[in-house]
């Protein structure tokens, strides 16, 4: 396969793959923050990922209350998108942000390497979250109130403790721009951190 066609082919894997662990992803979300399962967007979000997690949801039961399958399955789907790049013999591995040469990771550090693109992609629920919030927050529409009040489900419980030190200044809230800020701060320290020995 013609390097031109391998790209396409890798780029088409990686969105399809990385979409829907996001949206396993944001259905842990959910259910960590005990959002609003009735919200027609939370529903398309049950609805598509249903057909995979109730049959491991049979064998790995919630831990806690925590949704658990959801997870391993978004770490899963993320391993199985590494394994296949890797397969195709691609020259980088998009993971965690960073392109580390496939040839440097081996299939048995591709599990690590899954593990740290989970914990970036649980980072970028929220901040994706918070970004849309904010931009829907400049154009108030009534068709978008269900789309509002679950990013709020998601976004409040780290918007909350900001809020606390960081009051509206001229009535402007700008606690959303701080947690993005600090969000993706903590994000590069951590996932950063983990992908670093691959990269060189």
């Amino acid at each position: 396969m013609g390097g031109a066609a391998l790209d396409a082919l890798s780029f088409l894997i990686g969105t399809i793959f990385n979409l829907y662990a996001m949206l396993l992803a944001l259905r842990f979300v959910m259910q960590l923050f005990r959002a609003d399962y009735y919200n027609p967007l939370a529903q398309f979000v049950v609805k598509v990922t249903d057909p995979v997690i109730k049959p491991v949801r049979r064998i790995i039961p919630s831990i806690k209350g925590y949704d658990t399958s959801s997870l391993l399955l978004a770490f899963l789907v993320l391993l199985v998108k590494l394994v296949l790049l890797k397969a195709l013999q691609t020259d980088y591995l998009f993971v965690a942000g960073k392109a580390p040469l496939a040839d440097r990771l081996s299939y048995g550090t591709l599990v690590f390497v899954a593990f740290v693109d989970v914990i970036h992609l649980l980072f970028n629920v929220f901040i994706y979250a918070m970004i849309i919030q904010a931009i829907l927050s400049w154009f108030p529409n009534p068709n978008t109130d269900s789309i509002r009040n679950l990013l709020s489900g998601i976004t409040e419980p780290v918007l909350r403790p900001i809020r606390k030190y960081v009051p509206p200044v001229s009535g402007f809230d700008l606690s959303i721009l701080i947690g993005i800020l600090a969000l993706f701060f903590v994000r590069i320290l951590i996932t950063g951190s983990l992908i670093a020995p691959f990269i060189r």
